[in-house]
């Protein structure tokens, strides 16, 4: 196709893509077996790009298992009292397990998509729920959380907003809390086209507008490497641990906030 064609072209597929994503929304909804308690399947692409339900229940399930098992390796349980936000908790996927598993945590979600915010506040009620905007500040206080974990949002934030929320994220932890996000695993990223430029330069920002409408716009897909992602959190935290593929197809960065002085 001759370069001059290539972008009226894309903006055509691009189109009927998102034409036919709603279309099968529509189906699940209508004719997906209904189970109490979960969202509608717009909610659930928005949170992995994935409708279908028997995924959503599946990804969450292993995530939350998953998410457990990592954070005991650094020594964190999910014990009674305990303060976890989820940042980016989307319709609560993941949080929906932990909830269930950890009952006498004190549970929180924030996500900017304030339908599936509302969705968690009806259907997820013993956890609190807030909606955010795409920059800090949370309206949380300083030094509020054991925990906080971002499970598939920093590998959709460019560089500016990645450091602005590490920072703001620092601030909400208690002293001597943690701080896990993940990133996608090295065999991700080198089987993209951008590869040797995350190997030379640390990190790579891929934009597209095929899902314009459906996503925010500020939201694409971010590549970046082990070392770049521990660089940017030891800046500002004690101590950095890095777990490969402890997410599946996700490494996971943990993040230590120094504890006060004695």
């Amino acid at each position: 196709m001759p370069a001059a064609l290539e972008p009226a072209a894309r903006s055509v597929y691009y189109s009927a893509f998102r034409a036919r994503l709603r279309a099968e929304w529509w189906l699940r909804d209508r004719f997906e077996s209904p189970r109490k308690g979960v969202p509608p399947a717009r909610l659930r692409f928005r949170v992995g790009e994935d409708s279908r339900l028997s995924a959503f229940l599946e990804v969450g399930r292993r995530t939350a298992e998953n998410l457990e098992a990592a954070l005991a390796t650094e020594g964190f349980r999910f014990t009674p009292g305990k303060v976890v936000l989820d940042f980016g908790c989307g319709c609560g996927r993941t949080l929906r397990w932990l909830i269930d598993r950890f009952a006498e945590v004190r549970w929180h979600g924030v996500d900017v998509d304030s339908e599936a915010i509302e969705w968690c506040r009806a259907h997820l009620p013993s956890a609190d729920f807030a909606s955010g905007a795409p920059l800090p500040p949370l309206r949380f206080p300083d030094a509020m959380f054991d925990l906080v974990f971002a499970v598939s949002v920093f590998t959709h934030l460019n560089e500016n907003f990645q450091r602005a929320w590490i920072a703001e994220l620092e601030r909400i932890l208690k002293p001597g809390g943690i701080l896990l996000i993940s990133v996608y695993s090295e065999s991700v990223w080198r089987a993209q086209p951008e590869a040797s430029v995350v190997e030379t330069g640390g990190f790579v920002f891929r934009e597209s507008q095929k899902l314009k409408g459906i996503l925010p716009d500020w939201y694409h897909t971010a590549l970046e490497s082990r070392e770049r992602i521990k660089s940017l959190l030891a800046a500002r935290f004690a101590r950095v641990d890095y777990l490969e593929r402890a997410l599946g197809d996700h490494d996971v960065a943990v993040a230590w906030k120094s504890p006060p002085l004695p």
